[in-house]
């Protein structure tokens, strides 16, 4: 089996979840073509750098989600359209 090795260490993608529920890392290629790698590190450090991103914690749990302010401008965004149609 052929296999190719890149050191992680400095690499830049974003974490997404794919259809089937699994989390991946996602890098792009500056053509917008992407390679997603599963996740078999299960102990890599990480450095969130997206100012949408919160940390919340709640009865319901601890979660990393959108902040309340971007989740606010999306909301207010979808006013005017249906402010338009009434």
């Amino acid at each position: 089996m052929n296999q190719q090795e890149t050191v992680a260490k400095g690499q830049r993608g974003i974490l997404i979840t794919g259809m089937d529920n699994q989390v991946y890392f996602r890098q792009y290629a500056s053509d917008y073509t992407f390679v997603d790698y599963m996740l078999t590190n299960y102990d890599v450090e990480i450095e969130i750098i997206d100012a949408d991103a919160a940390l919340i914690r709640n009865e319901s749990g601890n979660f990393l989600d959108y902040t309340a302010e971007s989740m606010s401008v999306v909301a207010n965004s979808n006013l005017g359209s249906d402010n338009d149609r009434t």
